[in-house]
């Protein structure tokens, strides 16, 4: 979505929120997550945060659109010789060993 720099959008764009010209919950949640966000526009973002469940819901919306984009554009992950994956694989041969004596 194309933005100057005061934070407004250009004639004519979605801003998600009906139209009113207010900036919504959508615009600035994405803009958090673009990393393009301005220090106002944040603070304006958390306060309609705590003040407003259905504003929650639409940033958790864009949150998880957001996740679920970046899970199927990932590259895959190849598995490891061994047939190990690489979750958790410092867990395997890669560790030193440490030697436990049983104690009767």
């Amino acid at each position: 979505m194309a933005r100057d720099t005061s934070g407004s959008l250009p004639d004519g764009e979605f801003s998600g929120t009906g139209g009113s010209g207010e900036v919504g919950v959508q615009e600035l949640t994405w803009a958090l997550l673009d990393e393009q966000i301005n220090d106002d526009e944040f603070h304006l973002l958390e306060t309609m945060l705590l003040a407003d469940d259905t504003a929650r819901s639409e940033y958790l919306d864009c949150i998880q659109l957001h996740v679920d984009l970046m899970a199927h554009f990932a590259p895959p992950v190849a598995a490891t010789a061994g047939g190990k994956t690489p979750v958790l694989g410092f867990l395997g041969g890669g560790a030193p060993s440490i030697d436990v004596q049983a104690t009767n």
